[in-house]
Order: C-alpha cells, then structure tokens, then sequence
C-alpha cells in the first residue's frame, strides 16, 4: 500500500528543511574569529597623549595577533609602549623595569588605527626576531625587509579579522581601510625598482643595503620587503620561520647568500622551502 500523499510530501519537506538549516548562508561570513592564544599583555605607557587607550590597545593587540598567532606556544612578556609620537618608530635595545621589551611609534594621531597597525605589526616582528637573539650586524636589513613584509600582511589579515569580528561592533566598517593602507606600499612600482629586474637591482644595491648594520635606509629594503610580502601572502603559516633568523648566529659579518643559507640549516624541515623560495628572490639557490 503506497503512503498517504500528504503525508509523505510532509516528511519530504521536513528532511528539505533540516538539510537546508545545516547549510551556510549564501553570502554569510564564515570567517572564524580572531585566535586569542597567545595571550599579549600589551601597555600604554605614554602619559598625556591624545587618544582613547582602550581603543588603541585594541588595535595594536589586533596588529600583533595578525602575527602571534603563528606562535602560539610562545610566552611573550608584557610589551610597554613609553612613547607613540617618536620622531621615527622603534624597538627600544632599553628594556622595562621588569625586563619588557620597548615599542615607540611615530603616530599622527591616536585615531589612526590603520597607521598605528602598520607600524606596530613591524616593530613587534622585531620582537620576534631579534629580542634575546644575536644581531644581524650588516645582515640586519634582511630583518627590517621582513618586518616591513609582515605588517602588510597584518593589515591584510586585520581586513579580513574586523569585516567579521572586529574587536567592537562598530569598527566592522574600518576593515577595508587596513586593506586600502597596505596597498599603499604594495604599487606595481615596487616590483622593478627603478624600472629593473629585481634580481639586477639587487646586485647594484647590495652593498648600500648591508651598510646600514642598526638602521637600514627604507628606501631600499622597502623593495625587497614587497618580494617577501609575494611569497608570505601565499602561505602565512611559514611566518613561524622568522623567530629563526638570528638564532645561533655566531659572525654577523657573513654574506647574504651564507645568512640565508645558515638560516635555512637551523629551520624545522616544514619550513625549508619558503627559505629555498627567499634565496630565489636574490638569484640564489641555497644549498640543502
């Protein structure tokens, strides 16, 4: 005997019903939010300056978290920032009462949230590479072209973090202007510096790079920082390898082919590639 047509139309429906429950939204945002592990105890410690400290907290834990959280079993110490209108922004070598590592940013305002995210993404990449490691000496503007590299990749990943879960309801909106400040710094104009092949360009600036052993010129490793940020964006998980660039180093004075080759001995297996993939931005193939 065939089921009452009614009724089966009815079970029919009912099982449409559920599986359509159990499917995403056309057009729902399926970000997951933002990990919150690591915990980063981050403090205003600049008196006086104009701007909302809860709000800009907000923002550079947001900037840091884009990065820390390829870290996260790393135990960061509070980060104190003593000052936020520096004439140039920096990762103090002084340290806080309690051993804390120094951020001083050179902001306009306390209201520029994009501003305050791009210059604390980078100097908190210093933290990661160079704070309790060896200094790069005339090496070191490898370390800032990375730095450089990861704060755009911080502002592009702060984009898509507060379009689904800002860290206030109402700054959802801001979320394109992360996205529209990194593509300041990412024009096509920085591909072939001065209208050359990368490689080329390399060969004529090399020397004047590894000149500036403390403070590298920005106008020149911001051209190797946008050939970092090509293979970064790619896969951002391989950001775990920046803590490695300095460690164990023992003579400063190497070459940037044997720095980046020393590099890649002392980096977990997973993350051999993306080094072999850095030393093919200079022309070099780094040994295995």
């Amino acid at each position: 005997m065939k089921p009452f047509p009614i009724l089966n139309s009815f079970f029919v429906l009912l099982f449409l019903g559920s599986c359509l429950l159990q499917m995403p939204l056309i057009g729902a945002d399926n970000n997951p939010p933002p990990p919150k592990i690591p915990k980063l105890d981050i403090r205003l410690t600049h008196k006086g300056f104009k701007t909302d400290p809860e709000s800009f907290l907000a923002v550079c834990n947001s900037a840091a978290m884009a990065v820390a959280r390829y870290y996260p079993k790393r135990q960061f110490k509070p980060i104190l920032i003593p000052k936020a209108n520096n004439g140039f922004p920096v990762k103090l070598d002084k340290r806080g009462p309690k051993g804390e590592p120094q951020i001083m940013l050179s902001i306009d305002d306390g209201w520029g949230w994009a501003q305050i995210a791009y210059q604390f993404s980078h100097e908190f990449t210093h933290i990661l590479i160079n704070h309790d490691q060896p200094r790069a000496g005339p090496n070191h503007w490898i370390n800032e072209a990375f730095c450089e590299a990861v704060s755009y990749q911080a502002l592009k990943q702060m984009a898509k973090d507060w379009a689904s879960h800002p860290p206030y309801p109402n700054w959802k909106g801001y979320a394109k202007h992360h996205n529209s400040y990194a593509d300041r710094y990412l024009g096509k104009d920085r591909a072939r510096p001065e209208g050359m092949a990368f490689t080329a360009w390399f060969q004529k600036n090399e020397n004047a790079l590894r000149l500036g052993k403390r403070y590298p010129k920005y106008d020149l490793y911001k051209y190797p920082a946008y050939q970092f940020y090509q293979i970064i964006k790619e896969d951002p998980k391989q950001l775990e390898a920046l803590a490695f660039l300095n460690f164990g180093l023992r003579n400063s004075g190497i070459s940037t082919r044997q720095y980046l080759a020393r590099w890649k001995t002392v980096l977990p297996a997973r993350h051999k590639p993306f080094a072999d993939k850095i030393g093919a931005v200079f022309g070099y193939s780094l040994p295995n």
